[in-house]
């Protein structure tokens, strides 16, 4: 719902700006099913917060230009009108689960649970408050009723993606399309514990079975069953899939040590004893890639089936899809503009 924007406004707290007309005077009349006013002031608040996000995003804040945010706010006021007429409404109980479902969205791009209160803290930062970030919630989920309602037919067409399509977009954005170098990786593993003596005893442990390891006295699959700690890849034989050269997440939590020995170890090969900031591995390195521009036909990345080529119409079929939208919002705001009576009065 991002290009919401467009109808309904919902931008950050900002600068002043004064208006030649009096404060309480109206900037323009709309009436669909009642006269309502929209007044200068409320005019006034909206290009105040335009001119924020256009600062927050480098733009110019002079090029807000005033008459097309009260556009805006006019076919706010026409949707609002339209919808009550045609019966759409919109519970609180509708709202609430958009605000959780937001809250999940915030948690996935942080990569963390966030408190009640810490997500009150981020919605206050960006919206203002609680209670304005969820009035505009409402006005987006009465909007995209609405234009669902009225405006079926045309969302409801199937969008199709050619295949002339696909190869442009790969051929321009071919160089984004890498994979990089990666390493399919086994591992013996036991964790760090509080005790020193301990960790040095299983640090012994974990060298004479590298040693072992490498005489071929024992396999890497009764080495995994009979020492290691990982309970998700015990019963994998020590499989803990892919690693991928420029996975910083993975970096962080493994640590360097623990990348070099994984790059550097040739396939079919174990490690020797290798720290990580959790605790004790041996590596066995299963399979490698080296780095390259993926074809259309290639695989995203070694543990999916998901293609270029499907990414590629996946994306493109999301635009055309978004398009098709807006264009659908855009013909309902004809229809109620035609059906209403607008008197602007305002005059920069």
């Amino acid at each position: 719902m991002k290009r919401f924007l467009v109808l309904v406004t919902t931008v950050l707290l900002a600068s002043t700006m004064l208006f030649a007309a009096p404060i309480g005077a109206p900037a323009a009349t709309v009436r669909l099913t009642k006269t309502t006013p929209i007044s200068v002031s409320d005019l006034e608040a909206e290009v105040d917060r335009y001119k924020a996000s256009a600062v927050q995003n480098g733009t110019d804040p002079a090029s807000v230009d005033p008459l097309q945010i009260l556009g805006l706010l006019i076919n706010n006021e026409l949707f609002r009108q339209g919808a009550a007429r045609d019966g759409v409404k919109i519970t609180d109980a509708m709202i609430d689960q958009a605000y959780a479902t937001q809250k999940t969205n915030i948690e996935s791009n942080y990569g963390q649970k966030l408190s009640d209160e810490e997500f009150k803290q981020v919605i206050n930062a960006n919206f203002g408050t609680v209670e304005s970030y969820k009035k505009m919630i409402g006005e987006q989920l009465m909007v995209d009723t609405y234009v669902r309602m009225k405006k079926a037919a045309e969302l409801n067409k199937p969008v199709s993606i050619s295949e002339t399509e696909v190869s442009s977009f790969y051929r321009k954005n071919k160089t984004q399309f890498v994979s990089p170098e990666t390493v399919k990786i086994s591992h013996i593993f036991i964790p760090f514990t509080e005790d020193k003596e301990t960790n040095a005893k299983n640090k012994d442990t974990m060298t004479r079975v590298a040693q072992q390891l490498r005489s071929k006295s024992l396999t890497f699959e009764k080495a995994v069953v009979q020492y290691s700690q990982d309970a998700p890849s015990k019963t994998k034989a020590g499989d803990i899939g892919w690693l991928t050269m420029d996975d910083k997440q993975a970096l962080q939590g493994l640590g360097e040590a623990f990348f070099d020995v994984a790059f550097s170890t040739e396939v079919g090969d174990t490690s020797d004893v290798v720290e990580s900031k959790t605790g004790l591995h041996i590596i066995k390195i299963l399979a490698y890639n080296e780095t390259k521009i993926l074809g259309l036909d290639d695989q995203i990345n070694p543990d999916t089936t998901t293609t270029i080529r499907d990414y590629i119409t996946a994306q493109l079929t999301g635009a055309k899809q978004q398009e098709v939208y807006y264009a659908a919002i855009n013909s309902l705001v004809e229809d109620l503009r035609k059906s209403a009576s607008v008197n602007i009065l305002y005059k920069k």
